[in-house]
């Protein structure tokens, strides 16, 4: 798939090739295509750029070969054509000066050195000129591949000011790609953080969830708390940094350690935050009594944190949900593991957890990171037998798609209730009988027991 990719890429930019020579006009491809060219890895970004009018040049190469038409977007001069597995943008050359309080510049033509001055990074701001094959490296961004370094082409105090999103960018691509951000660059991301201010939420959170991608993303976390961006977008992750008042785990290296754990084994990126924010409740919670350390009941503290942080960020109502229950029921395991419960004991935590007990494993074995290689070892053990026994009840049983005989409106029948939350207690607390083997899944053997305990099952529930 990788090779075919490619292979298309390859095929697109000849077609431009040829078309551009046909039609006299001098193109570039810059940015991020011959970056990742250079570090070898797959890219189904073209960008290519052209000091004549690019909406013009797109809407005829897109006719020619019978692609999509463009969507345009004047102000910038740009012009997008999806084709399957490849994005393809042409844009015209161009200088741009930002307004104090705004990330959306005004914007002139410009010379192809000119464009590559108003990029990011050095990285992205090389540009091939497709019709004679030569490389403009205007500001030596193969040297900083070479050399692993994230530097920004003009000085970085423009740069992050005129821009302050690439303070996340040029951390995500530190991340991402394993480099060090030059000195003088770390430098301006931290005098231009408090700009971050003006970024909108949906660019944030796209970066973040891009950091979150990184095959080690603390990485990308500890670069944020370093520049100072990480207590401006998320206060919540910063937290984790407060000392306690007694000797303990430090929490912010626990839970980058757990995050990069968890990113060994997936890359569901909602797990990857889930883990992220599975101890945010504990400053909180935190107690100190007669030297014991406790952090009671963190984990619920936590769920309505990550709730409210997710919806800040955008992310889809049922992934925050996902995320609340992986961070409410993330210590379960580990009691479990502990206490060697029953069968019906785990039955009802399998009916409990349902889908997400695969992943709720996943973050209990990421959050054994004590340095006592024993330890870790036992704990690593438990967890296995017990998951081993949940997975053979499940198989047998197939507690995750069990379904109760009787639905609500039944059971508003037999019991003479109103639609409401009864409902759902009542349906709850059959569900638990039967889990426990008191009556079988069978609709007249619930509908019976109801009906002879009717005044007892409703005093209970």
């Amino acid at each position: 798939m990788k090779r075919k990719r490619e292979s298309a890429s390859e095929e697109i930019l000849e077609k431009i090739r040829i078309f551009a020579g046909k039609n006299s006009i001098h193109v570039y491809l810059v940015g991020g295509y011959i970056r990742d060219r250079l570090l070898r890895r797959k890219s189904s970004d073209i960008d290519i750029v052209m000091e004549q009018d690019a909406l013009s040049f797109a809407k005829k190469f897109a006719r020619e070969h019978r692609f999509p038409p463009p969507v345009f977007y004047g102000k910038f001069g740009t012009a997008m054509i999806e084709i399957p597995g490849i994005k393809l943008e042409f844009a015209t050359a161009r200088k741009e000066s930002y307004p104090e309080d705004s990330r959306k510049p005004d914007v002139w033509k410009a010379t192809i050195e000119e464009d590559c001055a108003r990029r990011d990074f050095t990285v992205n701001a090389i540009a091939e000129n497709l019709a004679t094959g030569e490389i403009l490296d205007f500001y030596g961004g193969r040297e900083d591949i070479k050399k692993k370094i994230i530097k920004t082409p003009v000085s970085p105090d423009r740069t992050f000011y005129d821009d302050p999103l690439r303070i996340l960018r040029g951390i995500r691509f530190a991340s991402k790609f394993m480099f060090n951000i030059e000195k003088e660059t770390m430098e301006g991301m931290r005098k231009n953080v408090s700009r971050l201010s003006i970024v909108s939420r949906e660019r944030i959170s796209d970066e973040i969830m891009k950091m979150l991608e990184s095959r080690m993303p603390s990485r990308g976390f500890y670069l944020l708390d370093e520049t100072g961006a990480l207590a401006l977008i998320l206060p919540e992750v910063h937290g984790l940094k407060e000392k306690q008042a007694a000797p303990c785990k430090e929490l912010f290296p626990h839970t980058l350690k757990v995050l990069d754990n968890v990113s060994g084994h997936t890359k569901d990126v909602y797990l990857r935050m889930a883990a992220l924010l599975h101890d945010i409740g504990k400053p909180k919670t935190f107690m100190l009594d007669k030297g014991k350390v406790s952090f009671h009941r963190h984990e619920f503290v936590g769920q309505k944190m990550a709730y409210s942080l997710c919806r800040r960020l955008n992310i889809p109502e049922e992934k925050n949900r996902y995320i609340g229950r992986l961070i409410r029921f993330h210590l379960r395991p580990h009691l479990l593991a502990k206490e060697n419960p029953t069968d019906n004991a785990l039955r009802r935590f399998i009916r409990e957890l349902g889908k997400d007990l695969r992943p709720l494993f996943a973050l209990a074995k990421a959050d054994l990171t004590s340095h006592n290689p024993a330890r870790v070892k036992n704990a690593m053990e438990k967890l296995t037998l017990l998951e081993n026994r949940v997975k053979e009840l499940n198989r047998k049983d197939r507690l995750t798609s069990f379904s109760l005989a009787l639905d609500g409106y039944a059971i508003m029948e037999l019991l003479g209730i109103q639609p409401g939350k009864k409902v759902g207690e009542a349906k709850k607390a059959l569900e638990g009988m039967v889990l426990d083997g008191i009556i079988k899944n069978r609709k007249r053997d619930l509908a019976k027991y109801l009906k002879e305990n009717r005044e007892g099952f409703l005093k209970n529930v």
